[in-house]
């Protein structure tokens, strides 16, 4: 009897790994040079929603972030002098989305960090996070990068690569 319940238990766990390793051989994974996923957000600022879409034909950093997060408070820092020089350019927009529901502690942290030069919103609407799953962030801060033409330029960069692009980008075209 012992001996069955092994078979059986052995046969449940192959069938298991053999699902996840079909299915994350189906998954489709994010890539430069690719459409950046769509999405809509809520937006803090009075407006009802902020859509990738809204910025067809600029530049758009899609930075995704916690408050509670202390990587991203230390990215936060140094945020503002980055984007600063490029802050007033026609053709770029940031836009922070934070993951956490609790705007209640998200306005704070925005202006005690400095972080006005972006745009704000959050998600979930509905508490999935389907943005963050969407880029396939791996945690967070997770800082993309988005063409003109929506093309995906940069995947979870850092904030030297984020500096380096916007730097190369608006010197070519000043």
């Amino acid at each position: 009897m012992k001996q069955l319940k092994k078979i059986t238990l052995c046969v449940l766990l192959l069938f298991a790994v053999s699902i996840l390793f079909i299915a994350s051989i189906e998954r489709e994974t994010i890539k430069v040079g690719e459409k950046a996923p769509a999405f809509t957000v809520a937006a803090l600022n009075g407006v009802d929603s902020i859509s990738l879409s809204d910025y067809k034909g600029k530049i758009v950093i899609v930075h995704l972030w916690s408050p509670t997060c202390p990587h991203c408070r230390e990215t936060n820092k140094v945020l503002p002098g980055i984007i600063g020089p490029y802050s007033k350019k026609a053709n770029l927009a940031y836009i922070m989305i934070a993951i956490d529901m609790d705007t209640l502690t998200l306005r704070p942290v925005i202006e005690e960090d400095k972080l006005n030069f972006a745009i704000h919103g959050y998600d979930p609407f509905d508490g999935s996070a389907k943005t963050m799953m969407d880029y396939e962030a791996p945690g967070t801060p997770c800082i993309n990068i988005v063409d003109e033409k929506g093309n995906l330029v940069g995947v979870n960069v850092t904030d030297d690569q984020l500096k380096k692009y916007l730097k190369k980008r608006f010197s070519r075209n000043s």
